[in-house]
């Protein structure tokens, strides 16, 4: 009889198990995430009070998904957790908005499907995901052979300082060992003295700090240490401080409207209004200035040659998403949906709806329950959506 029991409890584990987007054990690991690590594994294994929280916001959600599209999102969250924690985002919002959904609905004029079909009264709206992040392939390899390095780095054994690094240079495609370096560093740093140095910083400044250059074969990078003050030196800590800036030459507009452009022309002519949702983790998308420049056209100063009338004001240019120099475009997209949202921001994330003025599927954008852009009369109508924490009923100090 206890045999029956403990089969039938452990039955029960399994299933709760196979309908849950985590696992179910009890948690222990407190660090803070490594630069390359899974995603959805760290979020899995941390017991950090900011993770549990989201971790059961996220569970929520995913109770509330389709019984029969769960193990299939589940098995997406582990490879690509952003845009599964996306799409999981935009259901549990339209969810929330009073729409009925289905995932992955047949279309009458082509194979593809997009990813949700969402209706509410006499309202039916195809709702296309994407993620907006505009690093190529190489990029990408070059920032996990980059991460890589830095998580080695983070393991050179000091409570003294901590490192800035001033210059990082690859010098061929392999990924570089880090064990050399990681001697060579300690052995540098054991002839300084913090406090001396501390003073010393405190008198000259952060630009004299001494310098300590590496360089093989594969790398060259020089840091410099930074003396940690007395009454912090016994924590535990990651030894990089400070990390090289990252620069480049504006936003990120046409990252947004290749998204936009691809996904507006994946379907074809379609029978309901479409809209298309974009969450843009590109770090050049810095907010509705670069997005609106994307979605209405660039903005430029004019003015005019008169000297006795310069004219001057603000235009924008004929490179938007919607209308460019060649007239309207991509008319079956009714709306273009813009986040930037991620797992710790969601009650304060800002969102930015924009209706097509041209579309040859209009609807009401008074009837989809979000704050919208839109042109009346010739002038741009500007809102931003700020309310994503009362619709989903999370309080913006959820995490404190």
């Amino acid at each position: 009889m206890l045999e029956k029991v403990l089969k039938y409890i452990s039955l029960l584990q399994k299933e709760k198990y196979m309908n849950s987007l985590f696992d179910l054990f009890e948690r222990t690991h407190l660090e803070p995430a490594k630069h390359n690590d899974n995603t959805y594994e760290y979020y899995n294994i941390s017991a950090r009070t900011d993770i549990s929280k989201v971790r059961d916001i996220l569970e929520k959600w995913f109770y509330n998904y389709p019984e029969e599209e769960k193990k299939e999102l589940k098995s997406r969250f582990k490879k690509d957790f952003d845009s599964s924690f996306f799409e999981l985002f935009l259901y549990e919002l339209f969810c929330k908005l009073g729409y009925n959904i289905i995932i992955h609905p047949d279309l009458p004029s082509s194979p593809k499907k997009p990813d949700f079909l969402i209706s509410k009264n006499d309202l039916e709206i195809y709702i296309e995901a994407k993620i907006v992040k505009s690093k190529t392939m190489e990029q990408e390899a070059f920032e996990r052979k980059r991460n890589e390095l830095y998580d080695n780095l983070n393991k050179l054994n000091t409570k003294d300082f901590l490192l800035n690094i001033e210059h990082l240079c690859f010098l061929s495609q392999k990924q570089p060992s880090t064990k050399g370096m990681i001697k060579y560093i300690e052995e540098e740093l054991q002839k300084i003295a913090p406090n001396i140095l501390r003073e010393e910083l405190e008198k000259n400044g952060i630009e004299n700090l001494p310098k300590i250059e590496y360089k093989n074969r594969d790398v060259h990078m020089i840091v410099s240490p930074i003396p940690i003050s007395p009454s912090a030196r016994e924590e535990k800590i990651r030894p990089i401080g400070i990390y090289p800036a990252e620069a480049f030459w504006g936003g990120g507009e046409e990252s947004l409207k290749e998204s936009i452009e691809k996904k507006a022309k994946r379907y074809g002519k379609l029978d309901k209004p479409f809209i298309v949702c974009l969450n843009s983790l590109d770090i050049r998308t810095s907010g509705k200035i670069d997005v609106d420049n994307a979605i209405w056209g660039t903005l430029a100063f004019s003015w005019s040659t008169n000297p006795e009338s310069k004219d001057e004001k603000w235009i924008r240019q004929l490179d938007g998403v919607f209308y460019d120099k060649k007239g309207v475009r991509l008319k079956n997209l009714t709306g273009i949906f813009v986040s930037k949202v991620c797992p710790h921001n969601v009650p304060v994330a800002n969102y930015w709806l924009y209706e097509h003025p041209f579309s040859e599927n209009k609807m009401d954008f008074n009837k989809i329950g979000l704050k919208f852009n839109y042109i009346s009369e010739g002038k741009i109508i500007d809102n931003t959506g700020d309310n994503i924490g009362d619709i989903l009923e999370i309080p913006k100090d959820w995490l404190t």
